[in-house]
C-alpha cells in the first residue's frame, strides 16, 4: 500500500467534511458533488444574517464579497481575479461568446460529438445564421486526438469548443495542445471544466483556452446556481456584453450615479454579471474553494487519479470491461465501464440498494470519484457489484 493510499490529509477531509460517506458510497460526483460541511457553514451563515437582518458586507455581498470569492477562483485556476466574471452556469459562461461574438455567415464552430449538450446548443441556435457546427467523430474510440481536431480546422474556424472531461466516459482532453492549434488557427478555443476542476488541476495558464467555464455543483461540491467563468483579457476586447444589466455596468458599484444612466461596461470580466448572484451560493463556493487550496489541489489531483485507476483495476477484474481510456494524461476521475449483458440500469439499480450511488450514461455504467472516496469504496463497490 503506497503512501497515497494511507494519506492522513484526504481521511480528515473524508471523515471531517463529507457526512456523505457515513451512510453511502458516493461515487456520482459527475452527477453532482456533495458538499462539504464548510460549504453548507457558510450558506447557513449568510442565511441566517439575512434572516436576521444583518447589515451588508462592506457597500455590498454584490461588491465586496463578490470581489473575495473571484480572488478565491483566480488562486484555484492561476488566473487574475479580474478574467473572474461569476455567473449562474457552464452554458452561461460558453454563451457569452455564441451571444456576443460577430458571426458572420459560414463561420464554423468545432465541437465533439460525445459533447455534454450544453456545450453543443449555443452553437446549434447559430446555425438560422448561417454558422456551421462540425463535429469531431468519436468513432467508438472513447476519445480523440488532436489530429481530429486539425483536420476539421479551415479559415471560417471561429471557435472550438471541448469539455477539459468528458461527462459520459472520462477521457481528459489533450486542451493543451488543442489551444495551440487553434491559436495558430485564429480560432478562440472555449473549455468546459465543470468536470475537472476542484478534483483535477485546472490551469487556465498551462490550458491556453480563451474562456474556461465550470458551473459548481459537480466536482467544485458548491451545488447548484453559482459557477465562474475565465474571460481572457484579449477575448474581452472583441467579445459584445450579450445581456446589459445594473451590475456590469463600471459606476454601478457608486449608488450616487445610478440615475446617470451612463452606458459603460466595467473593464474586466465583472462586464459581464449583469446581475446579483446567488449570493448564499456564491459564499459557499468560496469555502469549497478554500477546502481545495487548502488541502493542496495537486495534492488532489493525484489522489484522484490512483483512486480511479483502482477503480478501472477492479472493474476489470471484476468482469466490467472499461471503456475511459487509460492512456497517459488521458484519464479523470471518471471511469465508465461496459455492463456484460447490456443492462447498465439493473446493476445501477442494485448497486444503489447497497448504497453505492453511481450512475448510467451512454449505456454504461458511470462510475466518478473524488478527494473523499478511497480504497475501501471501491471494495463496497465490487462486493456491491452483480457477477456478470
Amino acid at each position: 500500500m503506497s503512501s497515497k493510499h494511507q494519506n492522513q490529509a484526504m481521511h480528515r477531509l473524508r471523515q471531517e467534511e463529507f457526512p456523505v460517506t457515513e451512510n453511502k458510497t458516493w461515487f456520482n460526483t459527475a452527477t453532482y458533488g456533495p458538499l462539504p460541511v464548510t460549504n453548507v457553514n457558510a450558506q447557513k451563515e449568510f442565511l441566517e444574517g439575512m434572516m436576521m437582518g444583518a447589515g451588508a458586507k462592506g457597500v455590498g455581498h454584490w461588491w465586496e464579497g463578490a470581489a473575495e470569492v473571484r480572488s478565491k477562483v483566480g488562486t484555484l485556476i492561476g488566473c487574475d481575479p479580474r478574467d473572474v466574471a461569476l455567473l449562474h452556469s457552464t452554458v452561461e459562461g460558453l454563451s457569452l461568446v455564441s451571444l456576443g461574438l460577430d458571426w458572420n455567415v459560414g463561420d464554423e464552430v468545432v465541437v465533439y460529438d460525445q459533447e455534454f449538450p450544453a456545450g453543443v446548443y449555443p452553437w446549434l441556435a447559430l446555425e438560422k445564421r448561417g454558422v456551421i457546427v462540425r463535429f469531431i467523430e468519436d468513432l467508438g474510440r472513447h476519445r480523440f486526438d488532436v489530429e481530429d481536431v486539425e483536420a476539421l480546422l479551415s479559415d471560417r474556424t471561429r471557435v472550438v469548443c471541448i469539455s477539459l472531461v468528458n461527462c459520459f466516459h472520462g477521457f481528459r482532453a489533450p486542451i493543451e495542445e488543442i489551444s495551440k492549434l487553434c491559436h495558430s488557427n485564429g480560432s478562440l478555443l472555449l473549455a468546459d471544466v465543470v468536470q475537472a476542476v476542484g478534483a483535477l488541476t485546472v490551469d487556465v495558464g498551462s490550458l491556453g483556452a480563451d474562456l474556461v467555464a465550470a458551473h459548481g455543483y459537480k466536482s467544485l461540491c458548491s451545488g447548484y446556481g453559482i459557477g465562474f467563468c475565465y474571460v481572457a483579457p484579449k477575448l474581452r476586447e472583441v467579445l459584445e456584453v450579450s445581456a446589459p444589466g445594473w451590475k456590469n455596468i463600471e459606476d454601478a458599484p457608486f449608488l450616487e450615479k445610478q440615475l446617470q444612466y451612463n452606458l459603460r461596461y466595467a473593464s474586466d470580466a465583472r462586464r459581464y454579471e449583469n446581475s446579483v448572484p446567488n449570493l448564499a451560493g456564491m459564499y459557499g463556493l468560496g469555502a469549497s474553494i478554500d477546502l481545495f487550496t487548502g488541502a493542496g489541489v495537486q495534492l488532489i489531483n493525484d489522489w484522484v487519479l490512483e483512486v480511479s485507476a483502482g477503480l478501472a483495476e477492479a472493474l476489470e477484474e471484476k468482469g466490467y470491461p472499461v471503456s475511459s481510456s487509460t492512456r497517459d494524461g488521458e484519464r479523470s476521475g471518471i471511469v465508465s465501464a461496459d455492463v456484460p449483458d447490456g443492462d447498465a440500469e439493473r446493476v445501477r439499480a442494485a448497486l444503489a440498494e447497497k448504497n453505492v450511488s453511481c450512475a448510467v450514461r451512454d449505456g454504461r455504467l458511470r462510475i466518478s470519484c473524488h478527494l473523499f472516496n478511497d480504497w475501501t469504496d471501491i471494495e463496497r463497490l465490487v462486493a456491491a457489484l452483480p457477477t456478470p
